[in-house]
């Protein structure tokens, strides 16, 4: 069986853009973006971002590099992407937000330290100390997801010039104005656009 070919991308965030949040002035929020098997044995990679969406709006493409970068990874096939958009966040909310994404983070390098150390013992005892730790973290309280959205993808399709990938985003909630509602759970609510280019 001839082997998969692998594509390397670095994947950056571009623009947010939410509808619903048009006239809500410049609140701090949390853009999770997770990749769904993007190969043979990652079942998912999870990257976080945090960012200031003004009237709804950030666009994040004119952030410093290291503020919008999400991932440098290798790629395989089919592969699908998942992003999430958190509820406006204070500075303690945001901290805490921190914290619970660190400890998902560390809950992913547990699997990837058990799966590289291919003895079963001494892997159990490696990942111990991550797996303790990620739990300690993950007792923070989750922020609240505002707006969610899938997308499914083929790695073969990018190339060296840059490519935009627009996440639809769908709302999480519901909002009501004056005893009438101006938008309903699973309505459409902007996107997040991801770009692409195979390095």
């Amino acid at each position: 069986m001839a082997a998969k070919q692998k594509t390397d991308l670095e994947i950056t965030l571009a623009r947010v853009q939410m509808p619903s949040l048009g006239k809500t002035g410049s609140h701090q929020h949390v853009v999770t973006v997770e990749l769904i098997y993007p190969r043979l044995g990652i079942a998912s990679k999870s990257s976080a971002k945090t960012i200031v969406l003004k009237n709804g709006i950030c666009e994040a493409d004119l952030l410093p590099w290291t503020r919008k970068i999400c991932f440098k990874e290798s790629f395989e096939g089919n592969f699908g992407v998942h992003v999430t958009v958190s509820e406006r966040l204070s500075a303690t909310q945001m901290r805490k937000a921190m914290r619970f994404i660190a400890g998902k983070s560390l809950d992913i390098g547990a699997d990837a330290v058990e799966d590289a150390i291919p003895m079963p013992v001494v892997d159990e005892i490696a990942v111990q100390p991550l797996i303790y730790l990620s739990k300690q973290l993950l007792t923070t309280t989750q922020a609240k997801i505002i707006a969610e959205g899938y997308l499914d993808l083929k790695a073969g399709l990018f190339s060296d010039t840059p490519s935009l990938i627009s996440i639809p985003l769908l709302s999480c909630r519901k909002i009501a104005l004056n005893g009438k509602q101006i938008l309903k759970e699973n309505a459409p609510d902007g996107s997040v656009e991801l770009s692409a280019v195979a390095i």
